[in-house]
């Protein structure tokens, strides 16, 4: 039996967690600095008291002995860039299951990853870098001119939240759009992710999560998703308009389901093209998960994959809606993936579909109206609401969990306890989700989980997406 540590503060944190607790080789689930969602499944929380990155990788390696941690397995991509992995290797025994600070430049610089996908013959979009966003202005100005049919992506060259990006309709957005990435209040905010811009051709299509997981020499496909990024649908103008200056904004994401039909079916294709020559071409050993977003493309009655990015960590909403999908024991894959042997494993997934769909801490009202100085999620929001259960059971849940008020499961993306009483914490707060035989028998009782009079769950000012999976559903 083993003990596994997840470090992560989040819903994929909790999905991770949840999914490794079920495991019959695990003995303890231990998650850093973790949320209020560890009352959710048999887990412990070991809470930081250290505030910078490296201090806190240095805080978790001194706990390793004392919780006697079998193998551990790092979340979001702050911990990775930070070289959790490079200081476990240095200075411990422990296993840890993610690539190196280096490896990671593959998400940690847009522009270094472009060029080499590019230089390896990746499919990418057409694409120009620039460190002058002066330059990229007038870059955009002439595709425009030459290209006025098409449209660009401005994107951030560093890590952003997932806010980084900006899916432009006209050469007014693209200018707005690097002008904000190259603004000193989006550098300050993103430590300087935006002094050098990546400039891509939109492309259009069927956009797809796709997921592989490689131990440095055998690479697997791990499931595919569609994630929801986009803060509203586009029909929603007025907010878009009034707060987010006519650009509906990227987050770090709002819902997603799995399978994604178009990923399934060109598995093969993105793993022969995509996923095997950026592993097998990098200079760096990758061990770990990688998260290609995947523009598939009708090109001469066939679809073309393209990467439009790439993370080097699993997903967020991804991995809560493809994880309660998954058949083989998630301790057996990464086990054998820190052993290097991972061609021993059969990664098997249930046929059944999973949506998740997020509440965010959304736009506060007076006598009707939204405050104007709140915007809500992915702007400013108000935290530390408290959470409510609906209907006549109206209750504050405390540290009973969320868990037995609903039909489904509820992975917490940024929640925390407060006098006993659970509150919400950060812009994404809850993940709901539910599974079906059908995307839309998923898709209706994880809604009916966030919404159903007497199981649904509030807090003051939450909102979500009415539409994830709902485009999927009708075609």
């Amino acid at each position: 039996m083993s003990n596994v540590l997840v470090v992560d503060g989040g819903g994929r944190g909790n999905a991770l967690a949840h999914t490794f607790s079920k495991s019959d080789e695990v003995d303890n689930v231990y998650v850093t600095p973790g949320n209020a969602g560890i009352h959710e499944y048999d887990g412990e929380r070991i809470p930081l008291q250290e505030s910078g990155m490296q201090e806190r990788i240095s805080e978790i390696i001194e706990k390793l002995d004392e919780y006697e941690i079998d193998l551990a397995v790092p979340g979001p991509e702050g911990w990775i860039s930070a070289g959790i992995v490079n200081e476990f290797k240095e200075k411990t025994e422990v296993p840890i299951a993610g690539p190196t600070r280096d490896a990671a430049f593959l998400e940690t610089s847009k522009c270094d990853a472009k060029e080499y996908l590019d230089s390896i013959g990746v499919p990418v979009p057409k694409y120009e870098n620039f460190d002058d966003p002066e330059e990229a202005k007038e870059w955009a100005k002439k595709f425009y001119e030459e290209n006025p049919e098409k449209n660009l992506v401005p994107k951030a060259d560093g890590i952003a939240a997932g806010k980084g990006a900006f899916v432009c309709s006209s050469l007014e957005e693209t200018l707005k759009s690097i002008d904000k990435i190259s603004s000193d209040e989006f550098n300050e905010k993103f430590d300087n992710a935006g002094r050098r811009i990546d400039v891509e051709e939109r492309l259009y299509g069927d956009e797809v999560s796709f997921f592989a997981i490689t131990d440095g020499e055998t690479i697997k496909p791990f499931g595919t998703a569609k994630d929801y990024k986009r803060r509203f649908p586009d029909s929603e103008h007025f907010f878009i308009d009034k707060y987010f200056n006519g650009i509906n904004p990227n987050t770090g994401g709002m819902g997603a389901f799995s399978p994604e039909e178009r990923g399934e079916e060109l598995t093969d294709k993105i793993m022969e093209e995509i996923a095997r020559p950026t592993v097998e071409n990098l200079e760096e050993n990758y061990q770990g998960v990688l998260h290609f977003v995947i523009m598939a493309v009708e090109e001469n009655d066939e679809y073309q994959p393209y990467v439009m990015e790439i993370n080097v960590r699993d997903g967020d909403p991804e991995a809560q809606a493809r994880l309660p999908r998954l058949k083989t024991d998630l301790y057996e894959i990464y086990d054998s993936l820190v052993n290097e042997e991972l061609n021993k494993v059969n990664i098997e997934w249930n046929p059944e579909y999973c949506v998740a769909v997020c509440a965010v801490s959304g736009r506060p009202w007076e006598d009707g109206n939204p405050v104007e100085d709140h915007a809500g999620y992915p702007g400013e929001y108000y935290s530390k609401q408290p959470l409510f259960l609906k209907g006549k059971k109206k209750k504050r849940i405390g540290d009973e969990g969320i868990g037995e008020y609903v039909n489904g499961f509820v992975y917490h993306n940024g929640t925390d306890l407060h006098q006993g009483y659970m509150r919400s914490r950060g812009g994404r707060v809850l993940t709901f989700t539910n599974t079906g035989e059908t995307l839309e028998e998923a898709r209706k009782k994880a809604y009916s989980d966030l919404e159903g009079n007497d199981g649904g769950v509030y807090f003051s000012f939450m909102d979500y997406r009415e539409d994830v999976a709902e485009d999927a559903v009708e075609q």
